[in-house]
C-alpha cells in the first residue's frame, strides 16, 4: 500500500508521532512518503531509508502559515507530489489551515481517500486565540472532506460526536509508544523521592495544583524533590514557587537527547491536568518503566490502569493529588511493580506495530 503522510507545522510531540507512525507503516511493508515542514525534520526520527521524506518550506509562525495558505504555488507543488506518488491513502497527522485547504483540493482532483488525526478534538482551557482560529479554519474543511478521523480515545470520540460528526467516520486509534527516547538512556540513578512534571507549561496542564500539593507532601516527606522541565511562562507561578529547596526547574525546550535523563532520574511522573484529550508524556514514562499519577480528564484514564500502571485522581484537587504522590513515594516495591506493568503495557497495546496494522485496516475501510 502507498501512503502519504502530511505534517507541515506543529513542533513538539506530534513531530515524533508522525515519524514513529511513518516508520511503523514502512516496517509493515508499505511505501511511505512524508510531506514534512522543513523546520520539523530531525534526522534521528528517520533512522533508515525506508521512509521517503519530502521537505517543504514552512516556518513555526502563524503569519508565515497564513502566507503559505494563500500561496497557490505551495498547493501546486504539494499536489504535484501527491499525484506523482499516486498513493492509496493521504493522512494528515497534524491539522493546520494549509492541510484543510489541501484536503479540498485533493477531493476536487479525485485523489485517494483522506484521513486526519485530531489529537485534540476540543480546545484546551487557556489556548491562544490564533491557535483556536487556525484549528477552526482547518476543521471546517477537513471534517467535510476526510473519509475518517482518527482520535486517541473513546472520550475524544464522544467529543467529536457531540460536535455533530458522524459516528461511523470516527476511528479510535491509541497513541503509540515513545520508546524512541530510550536510545539516549544511560545508567542514571533514580532519585527515590524525586517526581517529574514534564512538557510545555500551559494552563490546562494544572501545574498550580501540583505546586499547591507540595507543602502537604513535604510535611510527610521532607526531602522530596519536584522537577519541572519544559518551556513556557512560569511567571504566574512565581509566588507559589517561593520555597526553592524542593524544586528543580528547567524552564526551556528539552531536546530529544536530554529527555531520557529526566525520566530515568524520576521515581514517577505527575500529570495534574485540568483538561486534556490525551498525552504523549504517558507513553514516554512507560518506556522508562515509570508509573504516572494523573487526573481523570479526557482519554488519559483510558491508558492508565489505576493501581497497576499509575494512580488516577480527580482534577483540581491538590489534597488527593498529594495523597497519591505520598503513597507512591512511601512504597518503593509498589513503584517497581507498577513501573514494570507500565512498560509491559507500552510493549503490548501501545506498540507502533499494532497501531500501524490497525491504521492500515482503517485506510482500507476495515
Amino acid at each position: 500500500m502507498k501512503v502519504v503522510l502530511v505534517h507541515l507545522t506543529g513542533l513538539g510531540g506530534t513531530q515524533l508521532y508522525n515519524a514513529q507512525l511513518a516508520n511503523a507503516l514502512a516496517k509493515e511493508g508499505n511505501e511511505v512518503t512524508v510531506l514534512l515542514g522543513d523546520y520539523l525534520y530531525t534526522e534521528s526520527h528517520f533512522p533508515d531509508a525506508a521512509v521517503k521524506v519530502v521537505r517543504l518550506p514552512m516556518a513555526p509562525s502563524y503569519p508565515r502559515m497564513l502566507l503559505n495558505m494563500v500561496n497557490p504555488l505551495m498547493y501546486r507543488r504539494i499536489l504535484e507530489i501527491i499525484l506523482k506518488e499516486k498513493p492509496d491513502a493521504i493522512h494528515a497527522t497534524f491539522e493546520d489551515s494549509i492541510v484543510g485547504a489541501l484536503f479540498y483540493l485533493c477531493k476536487w482532483s479525485g485523489s485517494c481517500p483522506r484521513f486526519v488525526t485530531e489529537h485534540d478534538p476540543a480546545f484546551h482551557a487557556g489556548e491562544r486565540v490564533l491557535k483556536r482560529l487556525n484549528f477552526r479554519i482547518c476543521r471546517l474543511m477537513t471534517r467535510r472532506t476526510a473519509d475518517a478521523i482518527f482520535v486517541h480515545g473513546n472520550q475524544q470520540k464522544e467529543s467529536l460526536k457531540s460536535q455533530g460528526y458522524p459516528d461511523h467516520k470516527i476511528r479510535v486509534i491509541k497513541h503509540g509508544d515513545y520508546s524512541y527516547y530510550a536510545q539516549w538512556g544511560e545508567d542514571y540513578v533514580t532519585v527515590e523521592k524525586s517526581i517529574l512534571f514534564f512538557g510545555s507549561i500551559q494552563y490546562y496542564k494544572g501545574l498550580s495544583y501540583l505546586i499547591e500539593a507540595v507543602p502537604r507532601i513535604v510535611s510527610v516527606i521532607p526531602d522530596v524533590k519536584v522537577v519541572i522541565a519544559g518551556s513556557g511562562d512560569l511567571s504566574e507561578y512565581t509566588s507559589l514557587l517561593a520555597d526553592q529547596d524542593h524544586y528543580e526547574i528547567h524552564n526551556r525546550f528539552i531536546p530529544d537527547e536530554e529527555v531520557a535523563g529526566f525520566f530515568q532520574r524520576a521515581a514517577f511522573v505527575v500529570l495534574p491536568y485540568v483538561d486534556a484529550s490525551q498525552s504523549g508524556i504517558i507513553p514516554i514514562a512507560y518506556a522508562f518503566k515509570k508509573p504516572v499519577v494523573v487526573t481523570d480528564v479526557g482519554s488519559i484514564p483510558e491508558v492508565v490502569d489505576n493501581g497497576k500502571t499509575g494512580i488516577i485522581v480527580p482534577p483540581k484537587d491538590s489534597g488527593l493529588l498529594a495523597e497519591a504522590i505520598i503513597s507512591l513515594l512511601q512504597n518503593p516495591q509498589l513503584l517497581d511493580r507498577m513501573g514494570q506493568n507500565a512498560y509491559d503495557k507500552m510493549r503490548g497495546e501501545l506498540s507502533w506495530d499494532a497501531i500501524a496494522r490497525e491504521i492500515i485496516r482503517a485506510y482500507r475501510g476495515g
